[in-house]
């Protein structure tokens, strides 16, 4: 899986020969969220990879293109 492009919180990723977006956003404790723009169950089946397998390797991707998201700071 790679990162395509960014546009501020919205990465667009591609995998398989499938392109998807997802929305990056923080929970009340800080830790990041993804979200596909089409929802968990769209994007198993156009990948045919379950949504555990899909979250790790989009956190890997999103991580190894932009790792400042994981250093923030409290306020």
């Amino acid at each position: 899986m790679r990162v395509i492009k960014t546009n501020g919180l919205r990465y667009t990723l591609e995998t398989g020969g499938h392109e998807f977006d997802v929305m990056v956003s923080y929970d009340r404790d800080g830790k990041l969220q993804f979200d596909p723009v089409d929802g968990w169950n769209e994007l198993e089946a156009n990948t045919n990879c379950c949504g555990e397998a899909l979250l790790e390797d989009i956190d890997d991707a999103i991580y190894n293109a932009t790792p400042e998201l994981w250093n923030v700071e409290a306020v």
